[in-house]
Formats: C-alpha cells, sequence, structure tokens
C-alpha cells in the first residue's frame, strides 16, 4: 500500500495558515507592474485635477444673532407654569435654530439669486470673471434653459449666438448699451485692446438655480447654542461670492426685520383690540353696577344691614309703644264717654302720663279743676238758675269739650302714628326679605367688574411688553465680521490634494495588485496545494538556465527521504506542459547518472547502484494515467505529484487529485516546480 508521508525540509516546507512578509514580498515582486500602473494613473489624475482646476475663493460673514425677546405676562420667576415653561425651553431646545431655518428658507435664498442672477453661468477661460465683462448682468425669473455664444468683433461690438435650444443668431450688441435677450439683461464691459475675447453664457430656470444655491449657501456654528453664525458662499468668482454674502446678510436682515415686524404688530393689534373691549365691558359693568347700587340702596352690605336691622328694631318698639298709647287713649276716652260728671270723668285722664307731660292739657285740666271747685262752692248758697253757677258750667263745659277734642285729636294721631309704623314695619321686612339676593347680585356684579379690571390690567401690560419688545427686537442682528473673500483660494489646496492624491493611488495600486493576484487562479502557495491535494509541498525547485537545482539543504533532506530505499517513486504531471520538466525533477531528486534513460511512462530497470528508482508518468488529466499509478503503487510505490509554480491552474490540481482518489491512489507529496530560481526555497503559505 502507499504510504502518505508528511516530511519537513527545512525552510522550504514550512506550512502556515497566514501570508508573511516574504509572500507579500512576492505579490509585490509579481504583481508591481499593475499596482505602477494604477499608482501612475490615478498620481496623474489627482495632479491633474489638483493643479488644473479653478481656484474656489470663499466669502463669509459673521452675524451676531441677539437673544428673542422674552414671552410677555408673568416673568420666569414667578413660579407660573408658563413661566417655568419658558425657562424648561430656553434649557433644552436650540434658541437660534428658527433663525438659522429663515437663513436658509426659500425667500432668502431666491432673493439671493435674483440680485446676483444665479441663473446665468459664465463659460469662460480661466480667470475670466463677471466684473472683467459685464458691467450689468440680471437674469428673470422666467429665464430657461439656453446656452449663447459671445464674441468680440474687430468694430468693438459683441455678436452672440444661441446654439442650445436650438441654433440662432441673437444679435450684435455695443458695449455699455443694454441688451435683453433669453430672459437675460446684460450691459458688455469694452474689451481690451489685443485681447480676444470668446465666452459662453448658460443660463438655467430659476427653481434650478434656487437649489443649487440653497445647497452652496451655508450658516455654520462653532458650538449648537452659539449665537455667532457664518454665512459662507464658494465660488470661482471672488466678487460672485461676496455679492452672494452681502446679499443674503441684506436678504436675511430685511425678511427678519419683516416678519418681526408683522409678527409684533399683529400681537400689538391684537392686544390692543382685546384691551379696548374689555374696556368697553368693563365701561359697561361698572355702570351697570352704578345703577343696581342706586336702585337697591346697596352701597356696603354689611354696614348697611347693621343699620337696618337696629333701625328696624327701633321701628318695632316705636310701634309697640304707640300701640300702647292708643290702647291707653282709647281707655279715656270710653271713660269719658260713660261719665257725664267731668270730675269723675277726668279723673283718669289726669292720672295719663302723657297727659300730664303736656302743658296744654295741664294747663285746661288746672283751669277746669278750679272751675269746678268754684262750681261746687257756689252750689251750697246759689241755685242752679244763677247767672254767676250758669256762667261756671259754660266755662266748665267748654273746657270739658276741649279737653274731650284735644283728646280725640292726640287718639286720631296716636292710630296715624301707629299705621305709619305698622307699614314702614311692612316695607323694611319686605326690604329686608330682599337683602340677600340683592347682596349676592351685587358681590357677583363687583367681581365682574374686578375681573374685568384684572383682565384689561393684565393685556395693557402685555400690550407695553410687546410694544417694548417691537423695539428692541430690529437691533438684535449685529454685523460683527463684514462680508470679505478670504485671502487665498480654499481649493485647491496642492498640499494637501497632492498629498490626498498619493494616498489614493497608492490604495489603488494595493488594491488593484491584491484584485489581480486573487483573480490569478495559477497555483501560489504551498497551503494551497495542500488543502487541493491532501498532501504536503516536499520541495521547491526552481530552475538555473535550461535544467533545474536543488539546494544543499533540500538535497539532504531528500537524501534523507529516499535512504534505504529500494521502492521507485512514481512522479505524475498535473498538469504541466512540458514533460521534460518532470524528467529534470526526477533527475534531481533520485540524483540519476546522466546516462541512465529515462522515458516519460516508461521505468527503466537499470538504475544506477544505490539510487531509488524514479519514474515520471504523463500529465494526470485522465482516469488512464490515475488507474495506471494506482497498478505502480500496489508495488510499493511512491506517487507525487509534480505542478509548475504559476502555470497549473487550481482546478487542474484538484481534478488530479479527484482522479486519484478515484483510482485509490493517495499522494505522499508534491514537488512545486519554478521558472523562477528566487522562489526555490521560499515558503509558500
Amino acid at each position: 500500500m502507499i504510504q502518505r508521508r508528511s516530511i519537513s525540509l527545512g525552510p522550504a516546507v514550512r506550512p502556515a495558515p497566514t501570508m508573511d512578509v516574504g509572500s507579500w514580498w512576492a505579490v509585490l515582486r509579481r504583481r508591481w507592474p499593475v499596482g505602477a500602473g494604477l499608482f501612475l494613473a490615478v498620481a496623474g489624475l489627482a495632479a491633474g485635477l489638483v493643479l488644473l482646476s479653478r481656484p474656489i475663493w470663499r466669502a463669509e460673514t459673521a452675524l451676531r444673532l441677539g437673544a428673542q425677546a422674552p414671552i410677555g405676562g408673568l416673568s420666569l420667576g414667578d413660579g407660573s407654569p408658563s413661566g417655568l415653561f419658558g425657562l424648561f425651553q430656553q434649557m433644552s431646545g436650540d434658541p437660534f435654530s428658527n433663525e438659522l431655518e429663515l437663513l436658509s428658507s426659500r425667500t432668502v435664498i431666491e432673493g439671493v439669486v435674483e440680485d446676483n442672477a444665479l441663473n446665468v453661468t459664465l463659460l469662460a477661460p480661466r480667470g475670466w470673471y463677471r466684473d472683467s465683462l459685464f458691467t450689468r448682468l440680471s437674469a428673470s425669473r422666467e429665464t430657461g434653459p439656453a446656452l449663447f455664444e459671445v464674441s468680440a468683433l474687430p468694430d468693438g461690438r459683441f455678436h452672440v449666438r444661441r446654439t442650445e435650444p436650438s441654433d440662432s443668431t441673437v444679435g450684435d450688441f455695443a458695449p455699455g448699451v443694454t441688451a435683453r435677450f433669453g430672459g437675460i439683461t446684460v450691459a458688455f464691459r469694452p474689451a481690451r485692446a489685443g485681447v480676444s475675447v470668446a465666452y459662453r453664457l448658460r443660463t438655467v430656470p430659476f427653481g434650478e438655480a434656487v437649489r443649487a444655491t440653497s445647497g452652496r449657501l451655508r450658516a455654520d456654528r462653532e458650538r449648537r447654542e452659539a449665537n455667532l453664525v457664518k454665512i459662507v458662499y464658494d465660488d470661482p468668482d471672488p466678487n460672485l461670492a461676496l455679492a452672494v454674502v452681502r446679499s443674503a446678510t441684506e436678504r436675511y436682515t430685511a425678511l427678519r426685520a419683516a416678519l418681526q415686524r408683522r409678527e409684533s404688530g399683529e400681537t400689538t393689534d391684537s392686544l390692543r383690540t382685546v384691551a379696548n373691549r374689555t374696556l368697553a365691558e368693563l365701561t359697561r359693568q361698572e355702570n351697570a353696577l352704578a345703577r343696581f347700587q342706586h336702585d337697591s340702596r346697596l352701597i356696603a352690605p354689611d354696614a348697611q344691614s347693621d343699620a337696618f336691622v337696629k333701625r328696624q328694631a327701633d321701628v318695632e318698639a316705636a310701634l309697640e309703644t304707640a300701640r300702647g298709647e292708643l290702647a291707653r287713649t282709647d281707655d279715656v276716652l270710653a271713660r269719658l264717654d260713660t261719665v257725664r260728671d267731668p270730675a269723675r270723668a277726668w279723673a283718669g285722664l289726669v292720672a295719663h302720663p302723657t297727659f300730664l307731660e303736656n302743658r296744654t292739657l295741664g294747663d285746661l285740666l288746672g283751669n277746669l279743676v278750679t272751675l269746678q271747685q268754684k262750681r261746687l262752692e257756689l252750689s251750697g248758697r246759689r241755685t242752679d238758675q244763677d247767672r254767676q253757677v250758669q256762667a261756671l258750667d259754660r266755662q266748665i263745659d267748654y273746657l270739658d269739650g276741649s279737653l274731650r277734642s284735644l283728646v280725640r285729636q292726640y287718639r286720631d294721631g296716636v292710630a296715624d302714628q301707629v299705621r305709619l309704623l305698622a307699614a314702614q314695619r311692612s316695607e323694611m321686612d319686605s326690604t329686608l326679605a330682599r337683602i340677600p339676593s340683592s347682596a349676592v347680585e351685587l358681590a357677583r356684579r363687583q367681581r365682574n367688574v374686578r375681573l374685568l379690571s384684572e383682565v384689561y390690567l393684565f393685556t395693557d401690560q402685555r400690550l407695553r411688553q410687546e410694544s417694548l419688545r417691537d423695539a428692541l427686537s430690529f437691533a438684535s442682528v449685529q454685523v460683527v465680521d463684514p462680508p470679505e473673500v478670504l485671502f487665498k483660494p480654499v481649493w485647491p489646496r496642492r498640499t494637501l490634494g497632492l498629498g490626498v492624491g498619493l494616498l489614493l493611488a497608492m490604495t489603488f495600486g494595493v488594491l488593484g495588485m491584491a484584485f489581480t493576484e486573487r483573480a490569478d487562479h495559477a497555483l501560489r502557495s504551498g497551503r494551497e496545494v495542500g488543502e487541493l491535494v491532501g498532501a504536503p509541498v516536499l520541495a521547491v525547485l526552481g530552475a538555473s538556465g535550461a535544467g533545474l537545482r536543488i539546494s544543499a539543504r533540500e538535497r539532504r533532506a531528500l537524501d534523507r527521504l529516499w535512504a534505504g530505499k529500494e521502492r521507485p517513486g512514481l512522479l505524475f504531471l498535473a498538469p504541466v506542459d512540458d514533460p521534460a520538466a518532470a524528467e529534470a525533477v526526477a533527475l534531481a531528486l533520485a540524483e540519476i547518472p546522466a546516462d541512465v534513460r529515462v522515458a516519460a511512462g516508461a521505468w527503466d530497470s537499470r538504475p544506477a547502484p544505490g539510487a531509488p528508482a524514479v519514474a515520471v508518468g504523463a500529465v494526470l488529466d485522465h482516469y488512464a494515467a490515475a488507474a495506471e499509478a494506482a497498478e505502480v503503487a500496489e508495488g510499493g510505490a511512491e506517487v507525487m505529484l509534480v505542478v509548475r509554480y504559476a502555470a497549473t491552474r487550481r482546478e487542474d490540481v484538484a481534478r488530479a487529485a479527484a482522479l486519484l482518489g478515484e483510482a485509490g491512489v493517495a499522494p505522499a507529496g508534491v514537488v512545486m516546480v519554478s521558472d523562477d530560481e528566487r522562489a526555490a526555497g521560499v515558503v509558500w503559505r
């Protein structure tokens, strides 16, 4: 049976899983033309782009954005919800994000495009700019896509011809004269003597110019919360870049002022309308409150209620007193009506305190008593027909009638007082019943007046604050750095550009070599052979001229391999198109004398004494050769494959290994032949 051998041949056969420095160096030696070609191509292209490209100039300006005026109403420190919300917004949000969005708004960009005719592109030789060719250049929003060729005529005029979208002659125009064609307005600057002037003007739709400018006009900040904003614009024409930055600054400032003025004006008008409406409603409520207080006689409910209750108690007491007086007076009158004797009749009247306190009644009663005493004195001496007695009777009757009349009048007066007090008490009762509802209505009306007063005060304060914010907001944008063009172009940066170009060239060169190496299907390493065949590489032999050579170390290793061996070694090419190479390998391995005849596919039975027998097989690309190897291997021969470095393809080696496997042969090893002497002895991983 054939035995598989794994033999170490020193540095020539040292399998390893990865490529080392030597392997990479070998790849570099093999593929350097590809890498050098890609390096030169990419480096030349980069150098051409850097050295031949037009310089790009940058214009910039710095604006300082003032903080927005605080929202009117409650302050941030009063603990109110709106104040806390505003404080949270200032702490967590970007206070200038709206300003940056306003700077990149379509209104500002359209204004910049319209101011600088950015929908017209100058296609001129390097170093020619707008200000050197035109005294005036503008375009409208209706300008369409077109291409115009401008050339100077010998008489100083300029010939304009349209080439796209159709070919036609526009006309000849004198310098300094305003010309209009294709939606643009232009005034040519006189050409310098001896200078050939020829350039092109390309117009694009207004919307496309706005889109392109929106991407090129930038607003940069160093930090997210910074209020210093730089407006930057890059263009091959330095004066055009400067004009664009100036126009953007002016347009942004004007738009911001207009928006703030309109917003503040609308807010002020709204607040003024609310304040006027609130004031009118407050006036109506105050007038209604005054009328209600006038009608209800309710000014100070608490004080008036206390006074009213006290007055009602006084009326109740006076009513009860008047009723008692009326009752006593009625008793006196009843007695007067039932008793005819004046002395007896007026006995009760004298006991009445009111009559005693009344001086008139007291005088009358005194006179009546005096007359009554005189009548009694005369009644004992004289008769009733006595003239003096009759005179006294008449006087007594007169005084009695007067007293009766006065008592009745007094009684009527007391009765009237009772009725008046009763009516007054009834009125006070009804008034007292209406006091709670009137007090509630008064409180409601007072509350409405108070609320309207607070609303009006708040609205008026907010109106004044908005007016103050309006006055402060227009000076919140300050130009820190005026628009200027940088002292040198921002592109091309030759040192950086050439460095990046060389780096890219080296990268593409390395990638090109790696790709070429990867795309090559030829065998390049012993590891690949081991994976395909399943046997180690026994030797890597290099050629010297027409023959092959083997190093002293490999020779000693092969001597140890073949020492004491009488079994022949069978070498098959898998597949190499040069059978003579296999014969040379056999000679090198076995050191067969030169006069020994070795034929491809034949075995010579006359080997040199002490030398192992070596037979050379045909190219192993068909099953017949594999079957022949199996027959020879049954006699104890070693089967090895011969492959050529950088010539034998992987799929051919895999096919040879598969054929041997079908024939039942396991190769003992692989010998790699290289036309490059430097490949011999190199460890291919």
